[in-house]
Order: structure tokens, then C-alpha cells, then sequence
């Protein structure tokens, strides 16, 4: 049942990420600009980020199976009319309902994983789960790459479209909420507003929200829709060649996500630490990608690129501190508002990149020099959410009695 719940994931995720290697492209498609091949994902990932709540609060009270039926549903229909349309309002609409769509599935693969694994296991089957979905995001660099210059854009988007199609069937089907068949929903009278107070007046929930904005958020900024221009741009790479780093980005992803999922199942106090330490060698890769004139020599872009990913693959930790902080009729909240985070950062990095990249090519700056500068946006909120995740350190996975989690922050 896990393993189904995760398949839609990496469905999920492949629709998210599948303007990674197709900016440029999009950009000719629909004759748009920086800011508006930004706009793609800025739309997508504000409604993923703002359902994240709602959703969280629904897992708890109606169960996953039939929000995973809502989320790929939507998917499907938003790739399809993606593959089908040259127009630019109308892709918006498509890319919209993947956000929305891809909203409803990874807080409720996580309710799944809660219903039918004890909770010793929680952690690195949440990491697993992130593994899985970063398939999904290895299958949008080069895969896709490759399947665009075959099909083509339509062909290729509408393949994707009907695949998840599909997968909906198949979970209408066979998929069961619980070991019993239908897992009891949590109900405990508490109105979603005063939920999310409890939840978000924690400090582990906002520890674990700073560990999601910062580690997953950078690693999104790269991988979703910016990483292609700036490897064309600032690195000198053909889009072949960038299509290529991208997915050693993803790799480091899909590697450390597993080990550190290893790491918090067997020693829970390694957490914290190990969160703090990926957060600050995001910082220094972001660093480097910043201010050192490139081309950079693949021996060093390389490695630069698998410790970003690497750094994004920690992340998944954020939603086992999220549910060890928190009572488990608040689990599916807290794991929304943790879930925010980093989806929060890429919206206003990727927004912000995109304006400035417009507005360094309006004063006639050279695009190497461009992408790399607006790049320091992505910096400055990494190490905003480094020194905020540290001085949450001492919270990190810890249960408070009920009355310590409402004093304020």
C-alpha cells in the first residue's frame, strides 16, 4: 500500500520538476522571459505551499486514499492540457492544477506510511518515500530530455498526462487506507485554526519548518525550473551537458535521502546535527555557485551540485522531527506546516531570480554575470534559514507538554 502511495509520489514529482531540462524550450514555445518561465513554477509551487495546511488537516480527519484520488486527478488533467495548448494563459492553467494536484500527495503518502508501519520505522520510511519521489525528479532531467527530442513537447507531456491517468485507476482500485482496509480518521473536535496555532507555537514544528525552507527550498530553487538557464548561462554547459548535472544534483538527493532516513530511524538524537551540518554546506556550495566567476571545472561544479542535492535529501527529516514534536492528532499539520517551508523559499527565490535576471538584461549586464549575481537571492535565504534552524537547535524532535507548546516564540 506504501509502495503505491509512493508511486504516485514519483509521479508527483516528475510533473513538479518537469521544467528542469524544458525551460528553454517553454521559453520559445510560449515567448516568455525570465520572469515569465519563473512564473511557471512560482504558480505551481504557491498553490502546493498554501494547500499544504488544509491538506495536512485533511489526511488526519478523511484519510489518504481519496486525497490521493483529488491530487492525481488534478495532475492529470494539468499535464495534458500542458502537452496540448501553445498559449501562455492556458499552460499557466495547466501548470496550476499540477501544483494543486501535487499538493495532495506527499503529506498523504507520509498518513499512509503512519497507518501501516510502527512508528520506529517512520523515519526512514519517510526518507524512502523522498527517495522514490527523487526517481521521479532523475526521470525529468535526462529522460525527459531525451523524450522531448523525440516526441516532442506534446507527445511527451501528453505521455505523462496519461501515465497518470493510469496510476489513478489503479489506486481507486487497489489501494486501502489501512491494515484494516479503512483507517479511522482522526478526530478529536479541535478546529483546523487552533490546530495550526498548537502546531506552529511548538518549536520543533518551526524547527522542522526551517529544516524543510532551507534544505529542501535551495534544493528546489535549483532543480525546478533555474538550474537549466544557469548551467547554459553562467557555467558555459550545452543543455545537453546541463541536463546532465542536473541529474547528479537529483542523485545526491535520492542517495543521502535514504542514508539520512537510516540515520534518524536508528538514532533519532543524530537528527538536529545532522541538519545543521547539511544546512551549512548547502550555505558554502551556494557560495561558491554565487561568487566565483565560472566556468567552474566539472571536478569542482560536480561536487558542488551532489552536496546541494545531498543537502535537499536531509530535508526529508523535517517531517519525522515535525510528527516527534507533536501530539498525533496534530501529525498531519504539523507535517503541512513543515512542508511549507521549503516550498515557501522557492516561490520567492525563484520569483526573485527570474525579475532580476529581467532586469540585469534590461542594463545590458552579460547573462554569465546575470545568472550568477541573482543567484545571491537564493544565498541570502539559505543563510537565513541556517541561523534560524540553529537557534531552534535545542527543539528539534521534542514533544512539549501542552502548555510549553503554546507560549510564544
Amino acid at each position: 500500500m506504501w509502495g503505491l502511495g509512493a508511486l504516485c509520489y514519483l509521479t508527483a514529482l516528475f510533473h513538479r520538476m518537469s521544467l528542469s531540462v524544458a525551460g528553454l524550450t517553454a521559453q520559445e514555445r510560449f515567448t516568455i522571459d525570465a520572469t515569465g518561465l519563473a512564473a511557471f513554477s512560482v504558480v505551481q509551487l504557491v498553490l502546493y505551499a498554501a494547500l499544504q495546511v488544509p491538506v495536512g488537516a485533511a489526511a488526519d480527519r478523511f484519510g489518504p486514499r481519496r486525497l490521493l484520488l483529488v491530487g492525481m486527478a488534478s495532475m492529470a488533467a494539468g499535464s495534458t492540457i500542458f502537452a496540448l495548448t501553445s498559449a501562455y494563459p492556458l499552460a499557466m492553467l495547466g501548470r496550476a492544477l499540477i501544483g494543486a494536484g501535487d499538493a495532495f500527495l506527499f503529506v498523504n503518502v507520509l498518513r499512509l506510511a503512519h497507518n501501516w508501519f510502527p512508528g520506529r520505522r517512520y523515519a526512514l520510511v519517510a526518507a524512502l518515500t523522498g527517495m522514490i519521489g527523487g526517481l521521479g525528479q532523475l526521470i525529468a532531467t535526462t529522460p525527459l530530455a531525451a523524450l522531448l527530442n523525440g516526441v516532442g513537447w506534446t507527445g511527451a507531456f501528453l505521455i505523462a498526462g496519461v501515465v497518470t491517468a493510469v496510476l489513478l485507476v489503479i489506486v481507486g482500485v487497489i489501494l486501502r487506507d489501512g491494515p484494516t482496509g479503512h483507517a479511522a480518521p482522526i478526530t478529536t473536535g479541535e478546529p483546523l485554526r487552533e490546530s495550526l496555532r498548537h502546531a506552529w507555537r511548538n518549536r520543533g514544528t518551526r524547527h522542522a519548518m526551517w529544516t524543510h525552507f532551507t534544505l529542501m527550498g535551495t534544493f528546489v530553487s535549483f532543480t525546478a525550473v533555474l538550474g537549466q538557464p544557469y548551467l547554459v548561462s553562467a557555467q558555459g554547459r550545452t543543455p545537453g551537458a546541463a541536463s546532465g548535472l542536473l541529474s547528479v544534483v537529483v542523485i545526491g538527493f535520492v542517495l543521502v535521502s535514504t542514508v539520512a532516513g537510516q540515520i534518524g530511524s536508528r538514532r533519532p538524537g543524530a537528527r538536529a546535527n545532522l541538519v545543521a551540518s547539511a544546512a551549512v554546506v548547502g550555505a558554502l556550495c551556494w557560495i561558491v555557485l554565487v561568487v566565483v566567476p565560472g566556468p567552474l571545472p566539472t571536478l569542482v561544479l560536480g561536487p558542488v551540485l551532489f552536496l546541494i542535492g545531498a543537502a535537499g535529501g536531509v530535508s526529508m527529516l523535517a517531517f519525522d522531527l515535525a510528527r516527534t514534536s507533536n501530539h498525533g492528532h496534530q501529525a498531519g499539520v504539523a507535517s503541512g506546516v513543515a512542508n511549507m517551508g521549503g516550498f515557501c523559499f522557492a516561490v520567492v527565490a525563484e520569483l526573485g531570480v527570474g525579475i532580476l535576471l529581467d532586469a540585469f538584461a534590461g542594463r545590458g549586464v552579460a547573462a554569465s554575470t546575470a545568472h550568477r549575481l541573482a543567484f545571491g537571492i537564493v544565498l541570502v535565504m539559505a543563510l537565513v534559514g541556517t541561523f534560524r534552524l540553529v537557534r531552534l537547535h535545542s527543539h528539534a524532535g521534542v514533544r512539549p507538554a501542552r502548555t510549553e507548546a503554546l507560549e510564544p516564540a
